[in-house]
């Protein structure tokens, strides 16, 4: 009997009962989709980080006030400086993109008409510099701006077009914080959102000396000092670098009273978390897999029973156990195949919406869905090869008995 035949026979044989074809391969359905759809949405959401990792910058080292308890926060806060940001300038400088002292806090923004609160991020002309953070319209904050404690501000993308609608360039305008007028000179170019989900360009620029001295009443306390590396690879020995440095400085014996990061770490965080969402994946699938084998197997076996007296009289008229065999593979293999397409299809359509509703890149892993159809035929093949040889070895004689 030829391959065409053979595959003839078994697909009018799955097509008498097709509620029971179609339940039969519904583990495979499952599994493949699950499958599918969770890879896809795993690698969507991790492309999505990536975007934002980069937007934030991936060189980046973080310098902050406190050390970190078990639970990963930040603790025992001693404030940081002016005086420990101008240290690491000065003995830190190879590798580095400068340092940056920042110091935040929220208030509210006004123009004659508009008003909003948003962050005023107090820093110096290196920021741009170590955030790579270019301009869209102006210039960013200058040294004679620290000096003179200047009332000059930056806008963030966001702030301008909160403040500023109907005017894509407002260099030159006035806006108000607290009870002080400054002018605008200069407009970020969108940075977009961070890792954390905030709105990085929801923010305005002033030289940390106006914020300290005439909104802050003279308290110098940073909220954050930032750097970024020339060469990712030395992230580590410089990380390590700046906190030799801090340790000196601030005195530190027996724990160290800061935290040094880096967005890097998130990297990695987001790496491990995608690898550990992918074996459960993995395990979720193979059990639906499993279930569906078996269900294969079960309805392979009861398929041989009912048709047994089939069997014996094709074996009477010259079919031979080995076309009896791969006939059975064959209907067995149909049923996973068949399986594994419809949920190729319904991974493909779930991996669709779930990244249209999440608003990340659609993912799809070639590999992936081609491997899942691989396993489904699999599965197949091995669950269905015990009813495929039980049919092969019935006695043609016994069989035309059955009743």
């Amino acid at each position: 009997m030829g391959w065409l035949a053979a595959f003839r026979l078994a697909f009018g044989a799955i097509m008498v009962h097709k509620g029971r074809s179609v339940l039969t391969s519904l583990g495979i359905v499952i599994g493949t989709a699950s499958v599918i759809a969770m890879v896809s949405a795993a690698n969507g959401a991790r492309k999505k980080l990536d975007e934002r990792l980069d937007n934030v910058g991936r060189n980046l080292i973080l310098i902050r006030a406190g050390t970190r308890n078990a639970n990963g926060t930040l603790a025992d806060f001693k404030p940081l400086t002016n005086d420990d940001a101008g240290t690491l300038r000065r003995q830190v400088k190879s590798g580095v993109n400068s340092f940056a002292e920042v110091q935040a806090s929220m208030r509210v923004v006004s123009t004659r008409t508009r008003h909003t609160p948003t962050m005023i991020t107090g820093t110096v002309p290196d920021f741009a510099k170590v955030r790579m953070w270019p301009l869209e319209h102006g210039r960013f904050l200058t040294d004679e701006d620290l000096k003179k404690q200047a009332t000059v501000v930056v806008l963030g993308a966001t702030i301008r077009d909160k403040l500023f609608p109907d005017l894509a360039n407002p260099v030159g305008q006035s806006i108000r914080i607290d009870s002080m007028n400054l002018r605008v000179v200069g407009v970020t170019t969108p940075k977009g959102r961070s890792p954390i989900g905030g709105d990085q360009d929801d923010q305005v620029f002033i030289p940390v000396s106006t914020l300290q001295r005439k909104l802050a009443g003279g308290v110098e306390n940073l909220s954050l000092i930032l750097t970024s590396v020339t060469d990712l690879t030395q992230m580590d020995a410089i990380k390590k670098d700046v906190s030799r440095v801090l340790r000196e400085k601030r005195r530190c014996k027996t724990q160290d009273d800061f935290d040094v990061s880096s967005v890097q770490e998130m990297t990695e965080l987001a790496v491990i978390m995608t690898r550990t969402m992918q074996v459960l994946i993995a395990v979720i699938a193979s059990i639906s897999l499993l279930v569906g084998g078996i269900g294969i197997m079960n309805i392979m076996l009861v398929s041989v029973t009912e048709r047994t007296r089939e069997i014996g009289i094709r074996m009477a008229i010259g079919a031979t156990p080995r076309d009896v065999l791969v006939q059975f593979l064959i209907e067995a293999l149909m049923l996973a195949l068949v399986g594994g397409l419809i949920g190729v299809s319904i991974g493909l359509g779930g991996a669709v919406l779930m990244a249209f509703a999440a608003k990340w890149p659609v993912s799809v892993d070639g590999t992936m869905v081609s491997l899942s159809f691989a396993v489904s035929a699999g599965v197949g093949v091995f669950f269905g090869y015990y009813p495929a040889l039980k049919a092969s070895r019935l006695d043609p004689i016994d069989a035309l008995r059955y009743e």
